[in-house]
């Protein structure tokens, strides 16, 4: 019957919704996670603070979020999605006016403690449980427009900040992009979307066997399990660090002029839109496991050149940034289809809210690791190395799992 619904359900009115989400995700994902860096060296000039100082609120952003999704996941089995995402829109765009006021940094990290928790109302899992309700047919190309928001929202979005901090400075510029955000995510959830057939949603689930602890347990101390979760946080842990901390590095170590610094972004998020479509196809197309190797051995290349940057040397610069958008988009793309395909299935929603915490967590450790490691070595490189060896790693993991599960596949045919 909930196939009926929403098989019904007009066209138009389906891609209007995801017309909805999409800005509303572009602008929340745009503006927290790929944008706010660019602020870091106006905030150190301002207040004389430190690398590990100035990333500390970005680490209670991602701890707040992970700790919050759990919480915010029950909101929506219970609630309206379309009242959260407003209320999560609304919390963010205040905490970006707060920010534009900020003096001290225990009252940043209080402001990024606000847009951790209102990233989990508006954010990913709020779109995905909305655009599930409305899309029982379409899923996948719409879930894959959907994520395409967020690449594109860090492709614009610094580019006019940038272009603001030049000419207005960064309070005004924060302030500004604040009462814009909240104008286009409010509006947006009150012009477009609208809560979507709820038993699409639920009744795929209220006869969903519960998964026993025993059964959990088994599942996250089997070696396939431990393998996926080191795969996907390292990448995660690369992926926030590198983001959290590649404008400090520009603009401070190799002392990039910071007019330049929002088109290495646009470049970098820019690529990143492609990486996303492109390395999806080939996910259909060819080996998961081989293809997310290429994509991580992809970001791993671009860290190495990343870490040989010069102001006088943009052509690399250049490269460093499509290459770089290309891996870390492929690769985030493909640790979405690599959980799904190994556990899809009764469990696969209790293994995702488990994986997407560590992952979370293993990003603010990320951040945290890379600030420590430029405070002793006075310098960039070495953090930048270790994570080019990292990646290198993962991608050799991933491969294992690739010949493990041929093992396997060989093995059930046989019997």
């Amino acid at each position: 019957m909930a196939f009926d619904m929403v098989s019904s359900t007009p066209s138009r009115q389906r891609w209007t919704v995801l017309s909805g989400l999409f800005l509303v995700y572009m602008a929340s994902n745009g503006i927290t996670l790929h944008t706010l860096p660019l602020l870091y060296p106006e905030l150190m000039e301002t207040f004389g603070w430190q690398e590990g100082e100035v990333t500390l609120p970005a680490t209670v952003f991602f701890i707040v979020g992970a700790l919050t999704s759990p919480p915010a996941g029950w909101l929506l089995d219970r609630y309206s999605a379309r009242g959260i995402i407003a209320i999560g829109s609304a919390l963010l765009a205040l905490a970006l006016v707060a920010y534009s006021a900020t003096a001290t940094l225990w009252q940043l990290v209080a402001i990024y403690a606000l847009l951790g928790l209102a990233l989990s109302l508006c954010g990913l899992v709020s779109n995905m449980v909305m655009l599930t309700g409305w899309f029982q047919t379409g899923r996948g190309r719409a879930t894959g427009i959907l994520l395409m928001a967020s690449s594109l929202g860090g492709a614009l979005f610094p580019l006019a900040v940038g272009t603001g901090i030049e000419h207005l400075g960064w309070r005004h510029t924060v302030l500004a992009t604040g009462l814009c955000v909240g104008c286009v995510m409010l509006g947006s959830a009150w012009l477009l979307l609208r809560d979507g057939p709820k038993s699409a949603v639920v009744d795929s689930t209220d006869d969903a066997p519960i998964v026993p602890l025993q059964d959990m347990l088994s599942i996250v101390m089997a070696r396939r399990f431990v393998a996926i979760v080191f795969a996907t946080g390292s990448l995660w842990f690369i992926i926030i660090a590198l983001t959290q901390h590649q404008s400090i590095y520009l603009a401070r170590d190799v002392g990039l002029n910071r007019s330049l610094l929002p088109l290495i972004f646009s470049l970098f998020f820019g690529a990143s839109v492609i990486g996303k479509l492109g390395f999806g196809l080939l996910a259909d197309r060819f080996d998961l496991h081989r293809v997310m190797a290429a994509a991580t051995i992809m970001l791993a290349g671009a860290l190495g050149l990343l870490s040989q940057a010069s102001p006088d040397d943009m052509g690399l610069l250049y490269t460093y940034a499509i290459l770089a958008g290309l891996g870390f988009s492929g690769a985030f793309t493909c640790i979405q289809i690599l959980v799904a395909a190994h556990y899809s299935g009764p469990h696969y929603g209790k293994i995702l809210a488990t994986i997407v915490l560590i992952d979370t967590l293993c990003g603010a450790l990320g951040t945290r690791v890379v600030a420590m490691v430029r405070e002793w070595q006075e310098s960039y490189v070495p953090a930048l190395t270790g994570l080019a060896l990292l990646a290198g790693l993962s991608a050799l993991l991933v491969l294992t799992l690739s010949r493990a599960e041929s093992t396997e596949t060989k093995i059930a045919e046989s019997a």
